[in-house]
């Protein structure tokens, strides 16, 4: 997205449209990735719910942690994949117009907008990741 950016910036219109078909399927990568995990989590029954089971034969304290956990997980990885795919549809969006050449240095201020969203995304992502997944839970 940076590339697309800077891109837009400097004049090159030929690359601004590789550079976003590469952040976009970057992207979806990462929102397959992210369903495979989810698909996982739906088959091991890590779904907060009535048919939540974590540790078969766990006390109810470590299950009520557990369930706790996992809401707070698919509540928030579920709005980053949100964001992720409303990314995507603006990627889209500048995909098309920049195709039709609109974008120059004069004006590239929606590839700048767009970038700044995707990038925020992006941090968020910097701060869930070690939340979610390298900070261990016991």
């Amino acid at each position: 997205m940076a590339m697309a950016v800077w891109a837009s910036q400097v004049g090159k219109k030929q690359l601004i449209p590789i550079f976003l078909i590469a952040t976009l399927i970057l992207g979806t990568v990462f929102l397959g990735i992210k369903g495979v995990e989810y698909h996982e989590k739906f088959v091991e029954h890590h779904v907060p719910g009535p048919n939540f089971s974590f540790e078969p034969g766990a006390d109810v304290a470590t299950n009520a942690h557990a369930q706790l956990f996992f809401s707070l997980y698919f509540a928030m990885t579920g709005l980053h994949a949100l964001h992720m795919i409303i990314g995507a549809g603006l990627l889209i969006w500048l995909l098309k117009e920049s195709m039709r050449g609109r974008f120059t240095p004069q004006y590239n201020t929606p590839v700048e907008l767009v970038g700044l969203y995707w990038h925020f995304v992006d941090i968020v992502w910097i701060f869930l990741f070690p939340l979610l997944y390298l900070i261990d839970r016991h």
